[in-house]
């Protein structure tokens, strides 16, 4: 039987491309189904609490079983919800390891197979010697998938900081509420406790993550990145030479610059107060 002829190395530098792009789409999957699985578990908690807290504050006074059934219900439902997007967690792999066919592999295993495939789609691509201005109009190409990511990262550090400083008002005003009423029953004082509990460790983290820093920064550099993408296409200054070359390797040089930059300052906020530099 004829041995099958090996690929060349265009050929094999697509298939790694192509594995590459598989293994990102099997991340965003997986980081969907973490997400329902989050979501539903707040729910849970929330239908708990929901019912708990009510029910201490009107204990013998009101009758609250048709709305405690609604809730209860539906943190069945919740929970069940929980339970599937926990076991469907991890996805079957589509090329799995060898000697693992139909292995279903976790998160972090689909990282370490990604981080694994770019490295040898960069063995792959070394030996082709690529010219540079080819390798800069590919990294220009990929300028719109960057700012996607930036703005996602963005999105989800400012989803983050107003769900918690929601928490902070709801928690303020409840507490404040609650506290008119502190002298009447002895289970509201537990929620006032409660309430002051949550509306401190809401501060804490926002203060400790800093996601409205995070946000904007991701957003400012996303922002400046476009703005040289749209000068670029457009021809405007400084990228209205005649040479086009020397545009491409300007708008190179300063997509990278912002980047830079943007790391920086996320290392800038993973520091302690007392270390930072003042000059940044």
């Amino acid at each position: 039987m004829p041995t099958p002829p090996t690929l060349g190395p265009v050929a094999r530098l697509r298939e790694r491309n192509e594995r590459v792009l598989k293994l990102r789409q099997q991340l965003r999957e997986v980081n969907l189904r973490q997400r329902l699985m989050r979501g539903f578990g707040a729910s849970v908690v929330l239908g708990v609490l929901g019912v708990a807290v009510p029910t201490a504050l009107t204990w013998k006074r009101f009758d609250l079983a048709p709305i405690n059934t609604v809730i209860v219900l539906l943190a069945i439902v919740s929970a069940v919800g929980f339970a599937a997007s926990a076991s469907m967690e991890t996805i079957r792999h589509a090329s799995p390891r060898p000697g693992a066919f139909g292995a279903r592999l976790t998160r972090e295993e689909l990282e370490l197979d990604l981080e694994i495939a770019i490295e040898n789609r960069l063995i792959d691509a070394t030996p082709l010697d690529i010219p540079i201005r080819n390798r800069q109009f590919a990294y220009s190409e990929s300028v719109p998938e960057e700012l996607d990511q930036l703005r996602k990262e963005s999105h989800r550090y400012r989803r983050r900081h107003n769900f918690f400083q929601l928490l902070i008002i709801i928690g303020s005003i409840a507490n404040a509420g609650a506290q008119t009423f502190s002298d009447t029953t002895q289970p509201l004082k537990s929620i006032i406790i409660g309430l002051t509990m949550l509306v401190a460790i809401c501060a804490g983290v926002t203060g400790y993550y800093k996601f409205r820093e995070r946000s904007f920064n991701l957003q400012q550099t996303a922002d400046s990145i476009e703005e040289h993408a749209n000068a670029f296409h457009l021809g405007l200054p400084p990228y209205d030479s005649t040479d086009p070359a020397t545009n491409l390797a300007l708008l190179t040089a300063k997509v990278e610059s912002l980047r830079v930059e943007q790391r920086r300052r996320e290392q800038q906020l993973d520091q302690p107060p007392e270390t930072r530099d003042p000059s940044n």
